[in-house]
């Protein structure tokens, strides 16, 4: 058994250092290739499936980012805590963020269900 090992191996040349780098820059090449082989993949299967299904990106592209006025906003539980936020100061607050968020970032989509002293 020994015999086998060291005749096997007596078989096999030694790669110089030259050599080894250039299969090790021919694989990160190859692995690269496929990496954006993939992304163009999922890229293209994403373009193909908004232009098979519009009304779906329409729908999302659709959603207001701001409340209207008229609307009322969703009460806020209160408790008799000390820690406890009135609506006032509630809405003061959504009403910043609203104004912040519209000038900075348009798309920009949330509702403030709750805010919570910690």
């Amino acid at each position: 058994m020994f015999n086998l090992l060291t005749t096997t191996a007596d078989k096999f040349r030694s790669v110089e250092l030259g050599e080894a780098s250039l299969y090790a820059l021919l694989g990160f090449l190859i692995v690269c290739l496929g990496i954006f082989l993939l992304i163009f993949i999922v890229w293209a299967i994403g373009k193909f499936m908004v232009k098979v299904n519009p009304a779906k990106a329409k729908k999302v592209q659709e959603k207001p980012s701001v409340i209207p006025v008229n609307e009322t906003p969703e009460p806020v539980a209160t408790t008799n805590t000390t820690n406890a936020v009135d609506e006032q100061t509630v809405a003061v607050i959504t009403a910043a963020l609203m104004a912040y968020y519209q000038t900075n970032n348009p798309k920009c989509e949330f509702i403030v269900k709750r805010i919570k002293r910690l």
